[in-house]
């Protein structure tokens, strides 16, 4: 798979240059590809106490503890969670993946004992501690409490991740500039795996921030067997208004000929699993939702579809300024800015901008300052969900990333 966007692909020549066309997702062994969405269904309920009143509070974490010899992907819930955010577990500092302000993932370290600590949360608003917050134990909890799409009672993978399923829906300016035969993709595409503490997402880098050349990581290479078939579906149990299916191939689930029509809106999506050798059948109800379409955008110049004028928007480096509409509270946004050579097309670099749907970004200078004036730039907003849900099999999550994005081309100026 690929996070949060379409694969790259090979581009055709626009004047003197052979430009590729951005985009991301989560290397699912190199046959998953996908994109956001909006709000995270299965979050666990904040709860409302004296802690609210503070710029930065600890609801909850899920799980709250670990073998002694295990790293465990742990999801801290509360508020407050902007700029660079780092966790404290006892005294070891743990990096931490903010999904939101409200939701952080990040990894326990493996304590090699049995303790329990405090847990800080340090953030740009200020920090937050949970006192005696996490606990490494021999003895595991006979339930987590957490039992989303039908727990039967195994909980070994809980805290773990065991599986990703990407759902992404991306238009086009000027698909024949960048090697597209249609201005519209609807990926889909979906995976489970042996429970891991490793995170597909963990390499989003926090809110408010910028990356280079991010790397995606794949929590696993190996693919279970879950039947020949699943279904992402909206509407009625017995007569969907949506029915995507997704075929296997060497354990990965992919879809192939999809249209706008099968992705719905701000619209909540169940996951139906046929079953097989390795992952029994399930249903998970209100596994993800979708986000709503992004519009009136600037600048416009990126969307020019005439190969004659792409990459007239001039995305200034000392003033990189997007803007979009908001509507439909998405969870996060992304703007990704891919450089080329303007004479070559060679590509030059990548920079990540991530941060919430407020509705407007500037990519800081620094970022774009050692590209040459004059790149060609392909320019990819991304409304961004990252979400999970259970699987039932044995208490593992399966992480969701589904995205809506808009694909336009710019030129860099000083």
């Amino acid at each position: 798979m690929t996070v949060g966007g379409p694969g790259v692909r090979r581009g055709s020549a626009v004047g003197r240059a052979a430009v590729l066309a951005a985009g991301w997702s989560f290397a699912l062994a190199g046959g998953l590809s996908g994109c956001g969405r909006t709000g995270l269904s299965n979050r666990p309920d904040v709860v409302e106490d004296s802690a609210s009143d503070t710029p930065v509070g600890i609801d909850a974490l899920d799980p709250n503890w670990s073998l002694p010899d295990e790293a465990t992907a742990v999801t801290i819930t509360g508020h407050g969670f902007q700029g660079a955010v780092t966790v404290d577990f006892g005294r070891a500092e743990a990096d931490a993946s903010v999904l939101d302000d409200q939701t952080i993932v990040v990894t326990a370290p493996a304590a090699g004992m049995e303790t329990t600590v405090d847990v800080t949360v340090h953030t740009a608003l200020g920090d937050a501690t949970l006192p005696d917050g996490f606990t490494w134990s021999a003895d595991e909890p006979v339930d987590t409490g957490d039992t989303g799409g039908g727990d039967t009672g195994d909980t070994s993978g809980a805290g773990q991740t065991g599986g990703l399923v990407e759902f992404s829906l991306l238009q086009i300016a000027c698909p024949s500039c960048l090697g597209y035969t249609s201005d519209l993709q609807v990926v889909a595409t979906a995976g489970f795996h042996q429970p891991t503490p490793k995170s597909w997402v963990s390499w989003l880098p926090a809110k408010g921030t910028c990356v280079t050349d991010p790397a995606p990581t794949q929590a696993s290479t190996a693919f279970l067997d879950a039947g020949s078939r699943l279904w992402l579906e909206y509407g009625p149990d017995d007569h969907p208004d949506v029915s995507v299916a997704l075929d296997e191939d060497a354990g990965v689930y992919g879809a192939d000929g999809l249209t706008a029509d099968d992705f719905v809106r701000t619209a909540g999506y169940r996951v139906e699993v046929a079953g097989g050798g390795d992952v029994p059948a399930f249903t998970a109800e209100n596994a993800f939702y979708t986000p709503d379409s992004i519009s009136a955008l600037t600048p416009m110049e990126m969307l020019y579809s005439d190969p004659r004028s792409a990459f007239a928007a001039k995305i200034k480096k000392s003033a990189a300024d997007f803007t979009w509409s908001s509507n439909g509270g998405n969870d996060g946004f992304a703007v990704v800015i891919d450089a080329y050579n303007a004479s070559s097309g060679a590509p030059l670099g990548e920079v990540f901008c991530y941060d919430g749907d407020s509705g407007s970004m500037r990519v800081p200078s620094n970022y774009l300052s050692g590209f040459p004036s004059g790149s060609l730039l392909v320019i990819g907003m991304y409304r961004y969900a990252v979400d999970r849900f259970v699987r039932p099999d044995n208490g593992s999550d399966v992480q969701t990333v589904i995205t809506f994005g808009v694909l336009g081309t710019g030129v860099l100026a000083n």
